[in-house]
């Protein structure tokens, strides 16, 4: 220990940091965005096969 500071504690905290916006790339890219077009038009095909199953 340097002057009180935990090393260890401090590099994986910094790891932390590093981590995170990996994390976060990785999320964009596995779950599609609600303003994605292909999306869009999967949901709507959906919503419109289920109100066809309703009036059934």
């Amino acid at each position: 220990m340097l002057g009180g500071i935990d090393n260890g504690l401090f590099l994986q905290a910094f790891a932390g940091f590093l981590v995170f916006p990996i994390i976060i790339i990785f999320l964009r890219w596995a779950f599609p965005s609600k303003r994605d077009p292909n999306e869009k038009a999967i949901r709507k095909a959906l919503k419109k096969e289920l109100q066809q199953l309703r009036k059934k």
